[in-house]
């Protein structure tokens, strides 16, 4: 999973992302493409998902306050999640 830090206008938000592609987690493009291609050949699918979680982080607040927020959120999310995304381990 990648994790970033985002600003723009002087507002910061913490950004989680991934791509879930057929029950795999990726992070990078690259690999993406590597994947789908390779499931389309043997699997005849390529859909997936990306997915991309934020919270704003106030000027107030620091860093690890937002990323204990987005992680509890990710954790509750998550199970409900698998049920939408194509070849997960739910799916």
């Amino acid at each position: 999973v990648k994790r970033v830090i985002m600003e723009k206008s002087g507002m910061r938000h913490l950004v989680y992302f991934w791509f879930s592609q057929r029950g795999r987690v990726l992070t990078s493009a690259y690999e993406l493409k590597l994947y789908n291609l390779w499931d389309g050949l043997v699997k005849k699918r390529t859909d997936g998902a990306l997915v991309r979680v934020l919270s704003p982080v106030d000027s107030s607040e620091k860093i690890d306050d937002a990323d204990q927020r987005l992680q509890s959120f990710i954790g509750e999310m998550m199970p409900l999640l698998d049920a939408y995304i194509p070849g997960s381990s739910r799916n």
